[in-house]
């Protein structure tokens, strides 16, 4: 019933799906459902990514200042790769005929950029996938259970393989 009412609200008026993304092969799962649910209202579909991931804090520089220069162009080369792989997932968005933005953060906690973008983006429902951020840390039940109990809106976990072709 709930999902009913839900998709019938979503189905009336423009809808702002906010979908959490990895950037891997497997998240174009999540960004296609995404698609699917933003396209019926006319809707935008967001697209946030962590920068690094959760595991390490890629901007801290190392302790000997020797291997900053090469600590600096190791980041800023993964920091390009990550935006190009966003951007890709953003162009595919729009291919499809959906109004897509997309945001790499790297600050605070998780779920704390989640929840942060959702409510900047008076998002209706904040996609995640399963699957997230397999290879660099792991999403932690408390992080979990903060999104879904601070969320401004619905928040709905989609499960993906670990490795989707689509």
């Amino acid at each position: 019933m709930l999902a009913q009412r839900l998709w019938r609200r979503m189905s009336q008026s423009s809808s702002t799906v906010l979908a959490v993304t990895d950037l891997t092969v497997a998240s174009y799962r999540l960004v296609r459902f995404a698609v699917l649910v933003a396209q019926p209202s006319d809707g935008e579909v967001i697209l946030v990514s962590t920068y690094g991931g959760t595991a390490v804090k890629r901007s801290d520089p190392p302790d000997d200042p020797a291997l900053a220069p090469s600590h600096r162009k190791r980041l800023e080369a993964s920091l390009r790769h990550e935006g190009h792989l966003l951007e890709r997932q953003r162009q595919w968005c729009a291919d499809h005929g959906v109004r897509c933005r997309a945001e790499l953060v790297e600050r605070g906690s998780w779920s704390d950029f989640v929840l942060e973008s959702a409510r900047r983006a008076h998002a209706d429902l904040i996609l995640l996938g399963s699957f997230l951020l397999g290879s660099d840390g792991r999403v932690l039940p408390d992080e979990m259970r903060k999104l879904a109990d601070e969320a401004p809106c619905p928040v709905s976990v989609v499960r993906m393989p670990s490795f989707w072709v689509f």
